[in-house]
């Protein structure tokens, strides 16, 4: 499976690529999380939000909504682990 990646470019005008880590919605509200490789421990949390040129990502940075998405990812993990733990037993 190809990793998805998303281009965003910094303050000072510099491209960088991101791998996705995961894209989830939380209360009608669309998020990604973006790492800079495998290797990095960084994970960095976005809002999908949409303007007349198409999807713009918003770096959440309040801590509360922060909070939530991390959260809800950790949730996330633990139900495909469940999942992975069942596909591995046998009756």
């Amino acid at each position: 499976m190809e990793e998805e990646t998303i281009s965003l470019i910094d303050d000072e005008g510099n491209e960088k690529d991101y791998e996705v880590v995961i894209r989830f919605d939380i209360e009608d509200k669309e998020y990604v999380l973006l790492s800079e490789d495998e290797e990095s421990d960084d994970v960095y949390a976005f809002l999908i939000t949409e303007d007349e040129e198409g999807q713009v990502l918003m770096q959440v940075e309040d801590e509360a909504e922060f909070a939530l998405v991390a959260e809800a990812y950790d949730e996330l993990m633990d139900e495909m682990d469940e999942e992975d733990d069942d596909e591995g037993k046998t009756e």
